[in-house]
């Protein structure tokens, strides 16, 4: 039998009790504990990296999912990290999962915990959190805090430069967004307000002791996107937290670095307690 890859598996639906379609894919073997992947600010399920994802097929069912308003799924992106969080919890009901491992790289990191914290006892077993830091909390460092860093990557000052116009970076930044301008604002306000210690209360820093089961957290030395130290201040407050940090490496290093990063997280999965 072949089996479903990154590059061919067929996109599906479900629908959520306010009528949001929630795209998904199916990859990989059909037996054991199937690994969901979260994806970062703006991309959506077509933007897997291939080799990474295809590895980790080979050991276990892998579900690719975009969250509402985001890619090949309606509705509209959630403005806070819980309401992303529950879509998830909605979505894995839909499609009759009881117990799952995550995979969230940054933004899709930042939300995952939620999912454990939030949703039914047992159903996430094991966190693989990449590229990311908390909430809000004592010795959480701001991200993207190099100008030219959040110059390509937020909508600030937009303006016609000799390269691009103001108009084309737009409508690059919204790209797989199903209300473009509107939904790019929504996941910004989210980071924004996951970084504002006033709402501390709403997210995951002080609840992080409550996720109980084996938690990987891994980074590069040198991400400028969510800087590294935030990962090393999650990995402290993680009971059962692993931390992983990829030398030469930045924001993007489980793309950098897909085979070695995929054994680890085969590794964990499989043995790690």
């Amino acid at each position: 039998m072949v089996l479903p890859t990154v590059q061919t598996a067929k996109t599906q639906f479900v629908t959520t009790k306010d009528n949001i379609k929630l795209a998904y894919r199916y990859i990989g073997i059909e037996t054991g504990v199937p690994l969901l992947l979260l994806q970062h600010f703006r991309a959506t399920i077509d933007h897997w990296d291939p080799l990474l994802v295809n590895i980790l097929s080979l050991t276990r069912p892998i579900i690719l999912f975009d969250n509402a308003g985001i890619g090949h799924s309606t509705g509209e992106v959630d403005e806070n990290f819980v309401a992303m969080g529950d879509h998830v919890i909605e979505f894995l009901s839909l499609i009759n999962v009881k117990e799952v491992d995550i995979f969230g790289f940054s933004l899709g990191g930042i939300i995952a915990p939620f999912v454990k914290l939030n949703g039914p006892k047992g159903l996430v077993r094991k966190l693989i959190l990449a590229g990311m830091g908390p909430t809000a909390g004592k010795g959480v460092e701001p991200g993207m805090a190099d100008p030219n860093v959040q110059k390509y990557a937020t909508v600030g000052e937009v303006q016609e430069e000799a390269e691009t116009s103001g108009e084309e970076r737009l409508k690059y930044l919204s790209e797989g967004l199903q209300d473009g301008g509107a939904g790019m604002m929504a996941l910004i306000t989210a980071m924004v307000k996951g970084g504002d210690v006033a709402n501390r209360a709403e997210g995951s820093y002080d609840r992080l002791g409550e996720l109980d089961g084996p938690v990987l957290v891994a980074n590069g030395y040198e991400d400028i996107m969510v800087p590294t130290v935030n990962s090393f201040v999650m990995s402290q407050k993680i009971p059962n937290a692993f931390l992983l940090v990829y030398p030469g490496a930045g924001h993007g290093f489980c793309f950098q670095y897909p085979e070695h990063f995929a054994k680890q997280v085969v590794d964990f999965l499989d043995e790690w307690n």
